[in-house]
């Protein structure tokens, strides 16, 4: 994925996490979970965020080729033992999104455009 967006028919898995846990425990968890989940086919690319106030907070953003290959991911029969160990540090909210606008900054004041 560049700066000019994800390619057409790209979408985005937005997961937000409620650590019930120790907050560094579900790091090393999560990183576990990432690992797996980047070695999957279709994967561009992820970030974990922490609230900037709430550190108990999460948010994973992760941006898939298509939607075909996200599904695919989560039926990897190893998937489950990897999303357990998040479920017992923390609950979760997920959805998936698909790009309609993009706006960048930086010099020059790029100009959003609707996808």
């Amino acid at each position: 994925m560049d700066r000019n967006g994800p390619p057409p028919g790209a979408v985005t898995f937005i997961n937000r996490f409620t650590v019930t846990g120790d907050p560094e425990e579900f790091e090393a968890a999560f990183a576990k979970v990432a690992a797996f989940m980047t070695a999957r086919p279709g994967i561009l690319g992820h970030t974990l965020s922490r609230h900037l106030d709430e550190p108990g907070q999460y948010v994973n953003v992760a941006v898939w080729r298509d939607a075909g290959s996200l599904r695919a991911a989560v039926a990897h029969p190893d998937f489950g033992a990897h999303a357990g160990e998040l479920r017992r540090l923390a609950t979760s909210e997920s959805d998936v999104y698909v790009e309609r606008q993009r706006h960048l900054g930086g010099a020059g004041g790029r100009q959003g455009e609707a996808v």
